[in-house]
């Protein structure tokens, strides 16, 4: 009987774990932007790692090519690992493709003529026969039965002879019917389109519903846009691996079923340059017998479809319901297989003489960087100079604010904070229209566990600079900071100078000092916010008017002697309130972001004194430590108290937290007194 079988008489003890551990302080910071780019993810929220990572997606900043939120994007992603990076595109942009289909109809077309045909790799037609056939061709004896198509034979050479007969070298000794025909079969089971006619809008699925049914593979770029169209897939004959599946007498059961896959890029010269894999891979997913193909070190699935959309960073692969014509162990199956590996293969196939005739491997295309309002290119083809017309404004506001319909459902997830599946802690709106800008505020004042890092727009003068915040940067919110003087500086991705918003160096200083001090802590001043390269200033203005910009909550750039730095750190907060302090903000956005996993679990509890007890614990444990601390960094507040009330008519459980933030020096008053 079993010793938890309670009828037994006995003691029986059940532990419960109701400890607490205190999550650890959080260090790492999320940044938030949207941008227009040839290349990367499109519509969709992407998070990305690293600067190299953001940059191997989405490219290099190039104002040419990019918006100037690329830069600011790049510049964060130096600071920081955790980046959510939407990529624009007009409506009817493309991702570039190919598709591997199942000829319509009949697999063979007769070709006319006179054949004889012998037990060797030659073939004779009593006529010139160039203008039907060509090397690469694959042919059998029209006296064949249909049935009989695997004995078809590949065209590696055509000679059209002085008396007009034409000698046709086949890859390997036909094993056909022998003798005089009236004609051959040209056997073409598949072909590769560039069909811009998929819907690009939707993700790549990882099955075949949705997909032609003659569709043997369909591949994919991960991002619409032309840039793709210069990518292929190739590779070459695994035959090693083909030894995994052997018969009594060890020959391979399924041959011309491996391959070593990689990802191509065609170069303006012509050549082409190897930039992921090779991967080893299986055409099929399973054997006949429905075993799964798996690696034999690692048990990872082998399955083309599997292993590129696991490991490439630039297309994808979906395997059409057609690929189960690849999986019998039938010699028409393994014919099937060697034609669409020969499609799929660089130059001559190994163990064998046949070859990929015309284009080796498959190359992307019909990627579309779409055009704007149906007439002007993103990309203007005269000046090559991004253009953003007012339509695609539109999509990058629906983008910031989360109405934008994503292609994955990701966009419209950015807005919810009570069950986040994003968590941002800036919003990167720089360089923007003011309109565009304003859907960034609008997003952090929703959410409120995050501030928006905008500018007041290119002026060139302190009072246009006023004005623009009266009238076009009216914002008034703690979630928010504005920055003005837009500044020169030199792009080392271009070579060239060129005028950046403000928000490229905060966001810089925000994320240094978050992450080498805290989070709390004021940048600003000439140590925290001190700008470490050489720039020129749109305008600098008197102490008057600096005077007048932080009267307006517009945090300004200062240059002295001793540096140049970011001079105050406000929100845009109106009221006469701590949370003007964008310090402040930062910690009750940090707050808010971090107590509601602190309390997660205490749901569907039953509402006892101990459950309620520790709300108080956890809430007053977390706040402590930002007052009682020997770390001059974390001290954060003056003082903190913390309430817990249960409803039991509402069954609700209501924390309230009071927090008095510790101010900062804004200034400094010296009396020099001499008797």
């Amino acid at each position: 009987m079993a010793v938890t079988d309670r009828r037994i008489p006995g003691v029986y003890v059940t532990i419960e774990d109701v400890s607490y551990v205190a999550p650890p302080t959080q260090i790492g910071r999320t940044v938030f932007c949207v941008g227009v780019c040839p290349q990367g993810p499109h519509n969709r929220v992407f998070q990305v790692t690293s600067q190299q990572e953001f940059q191997k997606y989405f490219g290099d900043p190039d104002f040419y090519r990019t918006s100037k939120s690329h830069y600011i994007m790049d510049k964060a992603m130096q600071y920081t690992g955790r980046g959510l990076y939407i990529r624009v595109v007009p409506e009817d942009a493309t991702q570039a493709c190919a598709l591997i289909k199942k000829n319509s109809g009949d697999l063979s077309v007769e070709i006319s003529g006179n054949f004889t045909w012998s037990d060797s790799e030659i073939v004779i037609a009593a006529t010139d026969v160039s203008s039907d056939l060509v090397v690469g061709d694959w042919i059998f004896n029209n006296d064949e039965d249909i049935s009989e198509i695997h004995k078809a034979k590949q065209i590696i050479d055509l000679v059209v002879n002085t008396d007009g007969t034409t000698e046709i070298t086949l890859d390997s000794a036909y094993n056909g019917l022998t003798g005089s025909s009236t004609g051959a079969f040209k056997f073409a089971p598949f072909n590769v389109v560039q069909d811009s006619g998929f819907d690009a809008q939707i993700p790549i699925p990882d099955e075949p519903a949705g997909v032609d049914s003659d569709v043997v593979y369909g591949i994919y770029a991960i991002g619409a846009g032309k840039y793709y169209n210069d990518y292929k897939i190739r590779g070459y004959r695994n035959v090693e691996l083909e030894k995994m599946f052997t018969d009594e007498d060890g020959e391979p059961k399924f041959k011309y079923m491996f391959m070593d896959l990689g990802v191509y890029k065609v170069l303006d010269d012509g050549h082409e340059q190897l930039v992921e894999g090779p991967w080893t891979v299986s055409l099929v997913n399973k054997t006949p017998q429905g075993v799964k193909i798996r690696d034999l070190s690692s048990g990872q699935p082998l399955f083309i479809q599997n292993v590129i959309n696991r490991r490439s960073d630039l297309i994808r692969l979906c395997a059409g319901t057609a690929v189960t014509d690849l999986k019998d162990n039938t010699d028409v199956a393994e014919t099937l297989r060697k034609n669409l590996m020969v499609i799929l293969s660089s130059g001559d196939m190994v163990g064998t003489n046949l070859i990929s005739a015309g284009e080796e491997g498959v190359l992307l295309g019909s990627g579309d960087d779409g055009t704007v309002d149906g007439v002007i290119p993103l990309y203007d083809p005269n000046t090559d100079y991004l253009y953003i017309e007012e339509n695609m404004y539109g999509l990058i506001t629906q983008a910031y604010n989360g109405s934008l319909t994503s292609i994955d459902g990701s966009i419209e997830k950015i807005r919810e904070v009570t069950y986040p599946v994003y968590e941002p802690d800036y919003i990167l709106a720089g360089n923007w229209p003011p309109f565009v800008q304003n859907a960034a505020r609008q997003l952090s004042d929703i959410r409120e566990d995050c501030i928006t890092l905008g500018d007041t727009g290119c002026n060139y003068s302190v009072s246009d600079c006023l004005d623009a915040r009266q009238t076009l940067v009216p914002w008034n919110n703690w979630t928010s900071a504005l920055y003005g003087q837009y500044r020169k500086r030199f792009d080392e991705y271009t070579g060239e100078w060129i005028t950046i918003s403000p928000v490229y160096h905060a966001i810089e200083n925000h994320l240094n000092i978050d992450s080498r001090v805290f989070l709390g802590e004021p940048v600003a001043g000439i140590e925290k916010g001190a700008i470490a390269e050489p720039i020129e200033l749109m305008f600098q203005g008197n102490h008057t008017e600096l005077g007048d910009m932080w009267d307006n909550e517009i945090n300004s750039t200062i240059v002295e002697p001793d540096g140049v730095y970011f001079l105050t750190q406000f929100t845009t907060w109106k009221r006469l309130s701590i949370l003007k302090r964008l310090h402040a903000a930062k910690f009750v956005a940090y707050i808010r972001k971090m107590v509601p996993p602190l309390l997660k679990d205490l749901l569907q509890r039953k509402g006892t004194k101990f459950w309620q007890n520790q709300a108080q614990f956890r809430v007053d444990h977390f706040l402590k430590r930002y007052m009682e601390t020997d770390i001059e960094a974390y001290k954060m507040l003056d003082s903190y108290s913390v309430n817990v009330e249960f409803d039991d008519v509402s069954s609700e459980l209501n924390v309230y937290i009071h927090i008095k933030p510790i101010r900062v020096i804004e200034r400094i008053n010296v009396y020099i007194i001499v008797e």
